[in-house]
This record gives structure tokens, sequence and C-alpha cells, in this order.
């Protein structure tokens, strides 16, 4: 989480980064993720356990050489200059990370048999949202109000430290054997017979929308409070690691839930959720409500509460979804086409953001500035993706009066 989530985007912004560069380092991640297509004809051959633990190591070297750049004099390195090299960085661990990823999806779906995936997932998440939370309460008290750039250094030497600990856990989880069609099978892929399967194309509709929405949204939202909003990078940070506080929250409101109830109606609840949130946020960046320090707090709680929600609704009717013959290309694909658009959109919506810079108009009670009328926009998005999400077939889903009547 430090040197994929805010504290790196802290840190591009240290160096002046734009709207433009905060979304390209924002969709990096998601964009590296294509490369799980020419992997998913490899992963079965490998073994997923093996092929994850292998790109999982090689990505820490780039992280080391992430942690050397604060520590570079000004004098040496301008800023302009620190800040491509971290964008290298930042490119080539993103790269050995997307394709490793290809093994996670079709490991993880053979371990956990399929009535206690929602329960797993929850767990999953919750253990992420603990470790992640400790992480930016860490970043947070260690940055202060205005760090110096050695700092920065220190925490991504932290991150590499921690990954290399993570190693050990991950060589003590079981391989799953990977089906002999996967392993021997030397005919073409029929991705044409794959995006013929009616349900899963639906789910690829939904992941795209979701992902064109959500993709860069972390990074825009700490733009917006580092400029206009003028908070300091610690309340930042302290604001941030709320998220997985409310990401936390879904271990009770799903533990039994998912499984029940299904992932239709959760992803419906979701993004009622996710609506009120970006209203939240337009009405901050329009002046209509305070940017203060608790406003900010709980607008990143219920984010983190919805996020998971809805991305564990997701993932678990994916598992469902996707046949077992084949399954790595299932996922690869569906990881691709919701990285793509988290990859592509991040750079778009920064370009929009800097393009609207000099707009400024009142109407309706609030200014339309460049932030106000992105976190709109959004909102925009999301009421597609609830249309989307009505066309998604899952036999077992709960309607939602039975949902709400379960509440």
């Amino acid at each position: 989480m430090i040197v994929m989530d805010s504290p790196i985007f802290l840190y591009a912004e240290s160096l002046g980064a734009s709207a433009t560069v905060m979304g390209l380092i924002a969709g990096m991640t998601p964009l590296m993720v294509v490369f799980q297509i020419p992997a998913a004809d490899h992963v079965g051959r490998i073994g997923y356990k093996r092929f994850i633990t292998t790109g999982w190591t090689v990505r820490l070297i780039f992280v080391l050489g992430l942690a050397l750049v604060p520590f570079v004099s000004d004098d040496a390195l301008n800023a302009q200059r620190k800040l491509a090299i971290v964008l290298a960085m930042l490119f080539l661990f993103n790269l050995v990370r997307g394709i490793s990823s290809c093994g996670w999806f079709p490991w993880i779906a053979g371990l956990i048999p399929d009535s206690i995936r929602g329960r797993y997932l929850t767990v999953e998440n919750a253990c992420n949202c603990v470790g992640s939370m400790i992480a930016f309460l860490v970043v947070a008290l260690y940055l202060g109000t205005n760090p110096e750039s050695y700092k920065f250094g220190v925490l991504f030497t932290l991150s590499f430290v921690i990954g290399l600990i993570s190693l050990v856990f991950v060589h003590r989880v079981p391989e799953v054997p990977t089906p002999e069609e996967e392993k021997n099978n030397p005919q073409p892929v029929p991705w044409s017979e794959i995006m013929r399967h009616t349900p899963f194309r639906k789910l690829l509709w939904v992941n795209f929308a979701w992902a064109a929405a959500i993709g860069g949204l972390t990074a825009f939202i700490v733009k917006f409070l580092k400029g206009p909003a003028g908070l300091a990078s610690d309340q930042i940070m302290f604001a941030a690691s709320a998220k997985f506080v409310g990401g936390l929250l879904t271990l009770w409101f799903l533990a039994t839930r998912l499984d029940r109830m299904g992932s239709r109606p959760i992803m419906f609840f979701s993004l009622g959720l996710w609506i009120l949130i970006l209203v939240g946020w337009a009405a901050m960046a329009g002046d209509g409500l305070s940017a203060s320090f608790p406003v900010v707090l709980g607008l990143y709680l219920a984010m983190g509460f919805a996020f998971s929600m809805f991305g564990m609704a997701l993932t678990r009717l994916t598992m469902a979804t996707g046949p077992k013959m084949g399954r790595s290309h299932f996922f690869a694909l569906f990881s691709v086409v919701g990285s793509l658009a988290a990859g592509v959109f991040p750079i778009l919506w920064g370009l929009c953001i800097d393009l609207l810079k000099p707009v400024k108009a009142n109407w309706m009670g609030m200014e339309w500035n460049q932030f106000s009328i992105y976190f709109v926009a959004l909102i925009a998005v999301l009421v597609a993706v609830i249309f989307l999400v009505r066309r998604l077939e899952e036999a077992s889903a709960a309607q939602m009066d039975e949902f709400v009547l379960d509440l």
C-alpha cells in the first residue's frame, strides 16, 4: 500500500506532479495487468504458486530502486528527473506485478470451495484492511505536516522489507494442481468462444464501467485535499486510513450475508452508497460542504465500506461464473478488461481535470470547478453501472426486497 496508494501520490505531489501525471501513476498498476493475457498461456505449465512467488520476488527489486530516489539531493537530481525515475521504477514494478498476478484468481478459486468463498473473501479483505490501516497510520505519524524528502525514502525502504516478509507467508500457502488441459493443451486459446459466454460477457461490462468510474479516484482526492482543500500530509494519511476501517466493517456486514443473499443485491447497495459519497465530495469541492478533517474522515470511512462490498461481490460472482476449463484465461480476460479501464481512465480523468482548471462558475448554490465537475461525472458513470448490474445472471441471488428485509 505504501508504493501503490496515497503515500506515493503524496511524494509525487511533493515533486510537482500534475493531475495528468497523478492519473498516469494511478493507471500504471491496472494497465500492466494486460500482460495477464500472454501470461495465461504459461501459468498452467509453471504452476500458480511458483508463478506468483517468482513475480512477487522480482518486483521488490524495483521497490528498492524507488526507495533510493528520495535520498538523492536536489543538486544531483532536480524534481522533474526524480519524478521521471519514480515513474520508471513504478512502471517496472507494476509490469512484473501485472504478469505474476495472472495466477492469483485461479489459485484462490482452486483452494476455496464455492460454498464458503463469500466468507473467505470477507476474512481476506479484513486482513488486508488491518495491514493497510497500520501502514497508513505509520505513514501519517512519521511524515508529519510538511515532510522532508528523505522520509519518503525511509517509508519505501520499509515497504521493501515488509515485502520480503510477505514472501515467507506466500510460500506457506498450499499449491493447487493445474488442470491437465491447461498444462498440455497446445491449441490456440478460443478467445472468441470465451467472449460468447453470455453471463461472463455481462460481467465484463460491469467490470469495465466500474473500473472506469473508480480508477484514479484516490489519486485525485489526494490532489484535491492537498491543493484546494489545504489539508496537511498527516491529516490526509490519517483520513485515508479510515477507508480500511470501513473495509473492516464488511467483515461484520457480509460475514454470512454474501453467501446467503448473493452478489447482485450487495452490488446495488454498494452503488447507492457510492453515489451518496460522491455527492459529498462534489459538495465539498464546490464549497457547499466544509472541507474539515471530520467530514473527510467520514467520507473515507464510507468509501472503504462501499468499495470492499462491491469488490468482494464482483469477485465472488466472477469465481462462480467462470467455468473450470480454461479458468486461467477467463480470469485473465476479466482482470485485463477491468484493468485497462482502470489504467486508461485515470489518465483521461487527469487530462480533463487539468483542462478544467480555469473553469469557475456558480450554479445551484455551489461552485463548478475542475474537481466538482469530476465528482459529478463519476456519479453519471455509476448510474450506468447500476443498469449493467441489473443484467447480470445469478440464479441464487436474493431479490432486493429480501435483502432490505434481511438488513
